[in-house]
């Protein structure tokens, strides 16, 4: 299993390589984006306090703290 992992992990490099440069920033843009908007994702999870470890279970719940209340649309 480590072969594998270990396999692609080194062809990425070669595969950025032969991407260019300027797909090769735009590949790299889309990865810090995903990093980015999965920070946001896991902060939205464990809104209102961190702390305490009060988290939101699923999406509704998340979209009631971080949100409001009035801002559920009731489909």
């Amino acid at each position: 299993m480590a072969v594998v992992i270990g396999s692609r992990v080194l062809c990425l490099a070669w595969c950025l390589a032969q991407l260019g440069w300027f797909l090769r920033v735009l590949l790299l843009a889309a990865f810090v984006v995903t990093w980015y908007t999965s920070i946001l994702l896991s902060d939205c999870y464990r809104s209102p306090d961190p702390v305490t470890d009060t988290r939101s279970y699923n999406y509704m719940q998340a979209v009631k703290v971080n949100l409001g209340r009035f801002m559920l649309i009731k489909i």
